[in-house]
């Protein structure tokens, strides 16, 4: 890894710079001065989209910055012809010759022009990750390719932002909150993932729960007659077995496809998914206890298979009215067996007092139908509108465990079964006003209502365990209401909100009152951007968010690990809330430097550890107060021609202050992230990308953490005149991107490590038919799935 790393700053050093020079133009129609044409600027060589612009009111446009070489001009307006020109950038400004755009008798709704997009683009408000193209995300999982954004941590499983602890994730712009997004997450192929879009501050307009949004935008067209894509991906896990403790060999096999059909006022869209893939999931647990030694070893191996399938149809009505529906779901098993060998010494010789093997065989069957039916209203041409959507969502979640406990020559057998459906209901609106002075008003209002049952029945030896039996019903109610307003002036770019929630909670166990909660929350927002210069802004953010509890979270039941080892929910958790602050420097918009420092209180530690004599359980707790700081430094990376990416570093320091187990608990430490992804492309048809991220050592709740990370690299080539492409990747090279650490306090002494199966080789095949005309497309967002990383499905 020190390789690894001293070579990534070598290359990030000797990054070349190179002379930037001005481009100039008119364009013009019938002898008339065209104004908000649309001017693309294409490289050359690959046809890859460098900047875009649009003509000002007498016809004239100007790109800043432009590094000397070969490239495109493309000219489009609404009701003309697109126009192309070839131009070199040398070494002085250019000046191009009059552009003159030929009016077509019927305009075609769109522009015709593709480019390629860079799997990172840096905007104002948000990191854009085309995942489409990406030689790297080729054949993975939607985790698998969060792990390579930067800004995002994920360690067993959990995913963070930088300063932002807890995030939501939307998929298609909805929230996904009464779900287990982890495994959605680790069962959708990325082949259906167009682009995900992290925003580190939102909003008013989006749902104040969760830190930061990560938003999955899924592929869907809306070109003219039928087209769609089919992907097929095959994997093979690359491991020393003997070393892991392994028998088998892990694959991964996803076929899928998606199609569109656009005629007239109907677009009809739909795609299915398939992945059935083993996996395993390796972890130690080293306890000293007093004057014992426990240590455990987890070996967990399993196989699942899940069918994600959408169908879909939008309505144009009129010029002003279009409606929609949505039918969206999975199915999901899994078949896995965890095997635990805990082993009791003496911490002052190594003797052992006692071992015992615990195995506990699961079977996991989840399923999911949801349907929204949404409907937009445009009142005039200036961007008057109105959207309303409505959701029913269905989960039922079924979970099957035999525990068999081995010790000397006794045998304990015990059973737990979970039978857990999820109902959820959402109304939402939005609207927009604009004003003629560029100004703009949002509204909106949404109201969720969730009702979710959770039956475990445990049996030990063939009888009801009472103790760790449990019924629990859970009953939310989320209503919200937002204001936006923005304003442009001169050099000044504004925008203030006003979010209020106002949740009504319930919880029911065993018949009697667990949890009974109904509160109302205010969650301001502000954002000012300011021109410095031509090319140089500068930006303040603030927004207050909120992470409820989860369901599970609060649900009091336990769960057996093994005979030494449980977790137990709470339902007396408070929701944690956070005021977030960011400065950011900009450079042609895009921001290279930013300072953010995020405040919450009331933080959740999801497994807070307590001691009762032998038996080690965890549980979540409201417990501290975290100061967050954060520089981030984002930086291209461009060698020649045929060379570029993207580069980001990360200075973060964590203090957590706390009342825990009759002491304080205040630890401070900083840590470094370094993130880098390179593109080198020899052909219009052949690249190849390497990527990777390299994290100090770091500090998160109680944990200390040691440094991991990984270096992805993958080769790409298409086929077919650019409709198909083959894809060859090899995930976690050198397999560090693993978690390994440590908790010491008071009298708990805990140390941990975790692998799974990341690393792998896959090849994929994808292939694109029908008209890949692009045209304008109905973009909406709605509330189905709402509220969803809350209840965890595994």
């Amino acid at each position: 890894m020190t390789r690894l790393l001293c070579t990534t700053v070598l290359l990030l050093i000797s990054v070349v710079l190179f002379g930037q020079y001005k481009v100039t133009g008119k364009v013009t129609e019938e002898g008339k001065f065209v104004s908000q044409a649309t001017i693309l600027l294409l490289k050359a060589t690959d046809s890859t989209l460098y900047k875009s612009v649009l003509t000002n009111s007498e016809g004239q446009f100007l790109f800043e910055a432009i590094p000397s070489g070969r490239y495109w001009l493309s000219v489009s307006k609404v009701g003309a012809k697109t126009a192309k020109q070839s131009i070199e950038v040398l070494q002085a400004n250019l000046q191009v010759n009059e552009i003159h755009l030929q009016t077509e008798p019927k305009a075609l709704g769109g522009v015709t022009v593709t480019a390629r997009k860079p799997f990172l683009e840096q905007r104002v408000d948000k990191l854009v990750v085309n995942v489409e193209n990406s030689a790297t995300a080729a054949g993975g999982t939607a985790l698998e390719v969060l792990q390579k954004v930067p800004g995002l941590i994920i360690t067993s499983d959990n995913i963070s932002m930088v300063g932002k602890p807890n995030v939501l994730i939307l998929i298609d712009g909805r929230t996904t909150q009464y779900q287990d997004v982890t495994q959605l997450l680790k069962d959708m192929p990325a082949n259906n993932i167009e682009k995900i879009e992290v925003i580190t501050n939102p909003s008013a307009k989006y749902d104040a729960s969760g830190g930061g949004v990560i938003n999955i935008v899924l592929k869907r067209t809306a070109n003219l007659g039928m087209n769609g894509n089919v992907s097929l991906t095959g994997g093979l896990g690359i491991y020393n077995k003997q070393k892991e403790g392994l028998h088998d060999n892990f694959y991964r096999l996803s076929p899928g496809f998606n199609l569109n059909y656009r005629k007239g006022s109907w677009n009809v869209f739909g795609g299915y998914s398939l992945l059935n893939r083993t996996y395993f999931d390796n972890s130690t647990f080293d306890r000293a206890i007093e004057e014992n030694r426990f240590k455990q070893i987890n070996r967990e191996v399993g196989e699942i298979t899940s069918h994600n399938y959408r169908l879909g149809a939008d309505y144009v009505i009129n010029k002003k009215n279009t409606v929609g529906v949505l039918l969206r779901g999975f199915y999901r098993t899994a078949d896995e067996v965890v095997t635990n060998n805990t082993i009791q010494s003496k911490l002052s010789n190594g003797e052992t007092v006692s071992s015992f093997e615990t195995i506990n065989r699961e079977a996991i069957v989840r399923s999911n139908l949801s349907a929204n039916v949404n409907w937009k209203h445009v009142f005039d041409s200036l961007g008057k509108e109105l959207n309303i959507d409505a959701d029913y969502a269905f989960f039922q979640l079924d979970n099957t465990g035999d525990i068999s406990i081995h010790q000397a020559n006794s045998i304990s057998e015990s059973n737990q079964n979970v039978d857990n459906p999820v109902r959820l209901g959402v109304f939402k609106l939005d609207y927009t006003h604009p004003f003629k002075n560029k100004a703009k008003m949002e509204l909106g209002a949404k109201s969720t209502i969730a009702s979710i049952d959770n039956g475990l029945m445990y049996l030990r030896n063939g009888i009801k365990d009472l103790r760790f039996s449990s019924e629990f019903l859970y009953n939310e109610n989320v209503n919200a209401a937002y204001v936006n307003l923005q304003k442009s002036m001169k050099k000044w770019e504004l925008m203030a909100g006003l979010r209020v929630e106002q949740t009504i909670a319930k919880g029911d166990s065993a018949g009697k009152k667990a949890l009974n909660r109904n509160y109302i929350q205010a969650f301001p927002s502000a954002f000012a951007n300011y021109k410095i210069s031509k090319s140089m802004g500068a930006g303040l953010q603030y927004s207050k968010r909120v992470s409820r509890p989860s369901f599970q979270q609060q649900n009091p039941f336990v769960n057996v690990i093994d005979s030494l080892t449980y977790t137990r929910g709470n339902p007396l958790l408070k929701p944690q809330t956070t005021d977030a602050y960011k400065f950011t420097l900009s450079y042609n918009n895009q921001p290279f430097i930013g300072v953010s420092y995020n405040v919450t209180k009331d933080v959740i530690f999801e497994n807070a550890p307590k001691q009762e004599g032998n038996l080690t359980y965890t549980t979540p707790e409201n417990l501290a107060r975290l100061d967050n700081l954060a520089i981030e430094l984002n930086f291209p990376i461009k060698l020649g021609k045929k060379i570029e990416g993207f580069g980001s570093n990360q200075f973060i320091r964590n203090h957590y202050k706390a009342d825990y187990l009759n002491g304080t608990y205040d630890k401070a430490k900083w840590n470094w992230m370094l993130y880098s992804q390179i593109t080198y492309r020899p052909l219009p048809t052949l690249s190849f990308e390497v990527n990777g991220f390299y994290m100090t050592r770091f500090l998160n709740e109680f944990l200390i953490l040691e440094p991991f990370g990984n270096i992805n690299l993958g080769v790409q080539k298409t086929i077919w005149n650019k409709k198909g492409r083959i894809s060859l990747n090899f995930s976690d090279m050198l397999y560090t991107n693993r978690t390994k650490g440590r908790l010491q306090y008071q009298e708990i002494d805990v140390a941990l490590l975790e692998k799974n199966d990341s690393r792998s080789v896959r090849l994929t095949f994808n292939y694109s038919f029908g008209n890949q005309k692009l045209k304008a497309a109905r973009n909406r967002s709605t509330g189905s799935d709402t509220e969803a990383n809350r209840v965890k499905t595994n």
